[in-house]
């Protein structure tokens, strides 16, 4: 039976716990929680004590939201899909995928589910990624083959998550640094929970979920994972004939469509046309993107949902203020 797991701050340091009751949405809400005895410091090792046996629990006590950590550690490897939504593909001028876009996140950028995130004083289009991470139960080697049929035996949890996204810094830096524009501390808002799954439940769970975002209460992102182009058991493939992954390392699955730098004739121009240079290619890029909706400033609310279609159930919520550097 799936658990929802917490990690959260208490007066003698940092928790696991299981909540009694639904996921958090906002950093007000009370929460019943179980504490785990286990001692765990890292999400991979709180993954393996799960393993083969079910962790006992204390006695419940009430934890407020805004105590809640990221459930992704800091050993965390974190790998994103680009572009894994058709609807995202298009407004980026990526109608046909033929290939799985991976690329990294800085494991330094993760943050809580309800903590600030903080714009750099040299960013200016800071935008928006809602997704969802699908969380190892093993590791990955060049011998791996995941397919839909034993994928419950690779992956053990899912963690909604925001990869936040500086425009700028992605489009405007030497070749395109993508690794830079989108590994910024705290720019990786993730949680309120590690939705840990049974084996024989995973199969079934990933084609059924559902993300949406809002930034100020406007709903800007939302679309069921039964959209993504490329899979997660071919993406887990895909991904081990490259390189090793551990248990506890993380994979966000791409965003909808519904960003705020949606790609335009122009936009696409001015790429091509000062690749080599960046001081001109980032300040084109800045005048020819804020002629759309705006980027997010600081005071603005950024949201998260995940929901499980299955039940409509609220398995979680994020809500990030963005605050100035």
């Amino acid at each position: 039976m799936s658990k929802l797991i917490v990690r959260y701050r208490n007066g003698t340091g940092v928790r696991w716990g299981r909540l009694q009751g639904p996921g958090p949405v906002a950093s007000s809400d009370t929460l019943t929680v179980l504490p785990l005895a286990v001692n765990a410091t890292t999400t991979q090792a709180l993954i393996d004590a799960f393993e083969g046996a079910d962790v006992p629990v204390e006695a419940p006590v009430k934890v407020p939201a805004g105590e809640l950590l990221s459930p992704l550690t800091r050993d965390t490897v974190v790998l994103c899909q680009g572009l894994n939504y058709g609807g995202h593909a298009e407004e980026a001028r990526h109608r046909i995928r033929k290939s799985n876009l991976i690329f990294p996140k800085a494991s330094s950028a993760l943050t809580g589910p309800y903590a600030d995130i903080v714009r750099p004083r040299e960013v200016q289009l800071l935008d928006y990624e809602v997704e969802f991470a699908l969380v190892l139960r093993t590791s990955l080697n060049a011998t791996t083959e995941v397919t839909d049929s034993n994928i419950g035996d690779y992956v053990a949890a899912v963690v909604l998550c925001n990869d936040v996204s500086a425009r700028d810094t992605m489009f405007g830096a030497t070749f395109l640094q993508w690794f830079q524009g989108k590994s910024y501390r705290t720019f990786c808002p993730n949680g309120p929970v590690l939705w840990l799954l049974d084996r024989s439940e995973v199969a079934e769970t990933l084609p059924n979920l559902e993300i949406s975002l809002s930034l100020n209460g406007e709903l800007r992102q939302k679309a069921p994972s039964s959209d993504l182009i490329w899979k997660p058991a071919e993406s887990l493939t895909f991904i081990a004939s490259n390189m090793d992954l551990k248990s506890g390392d993380a994979l966000l699955t791409g965003t909808p469509a519904g960003v705020t730098a949606a790609a335009s004739e122009k936009l696409v121009d001015i790429l091509k046309t000062h690749l080599m240079d960046d001081e001109v290619r980032k300040r084109e890029l800045r005048i020819e993107m804020i002629k759309g909706r705006p980027f997010m400033q600081p005071g603005d609310i950024v949201t998260a949902t995940l929901h499980d279609r299955r039940t409509s159930q609220v398995i979680g919520g994020l809500s990030n203020r963005i605050v100035a550097g």
